[in-house]
């Protein structure tokens, strides 16, 4: 089984700059998930993957994806679900 660094602490204040291109290049790991910050009941995080991460859901979350570069899959109960960081036409 792989290893998931998921770190849960919030590591900026609210409206805090944060600077994620340089977060990224830190970034050693194959699977990272970093609390940013946290916008009134909702938690900001970063998630720097490689490869596959396990299965879950959350039953009382939503969730946002910024696909700065990818493809980034995700597995739902009813088919995949591709997003990448193409520009949308406007």
């Amino acid at each position: 089984m792989e290893k998931y660094n998921i770190n849960l602490d919030t590591q900026f204040k609210h409206q805090e700059l944060i600077d994620v291109p340089s977060i990224v290049t830190a970034c050693k790991e194959k699977w990272q998930n970093y609390t940013l910050t946290q916008v009134n009941d909702s938690v900001v995080r970063i998630g720097i993957v490689e490869g596959e991460f396990h299965w879950h859901k959350h039953d009382n979350d939503d969730e946002f994806f910024f696909v700065p570069e990818g493809p980034l899959l995700i597995y739902v109960e009813n088919g995949t679900i591709e997003l990448t960081n193409k520009a949308l036409p406007f």
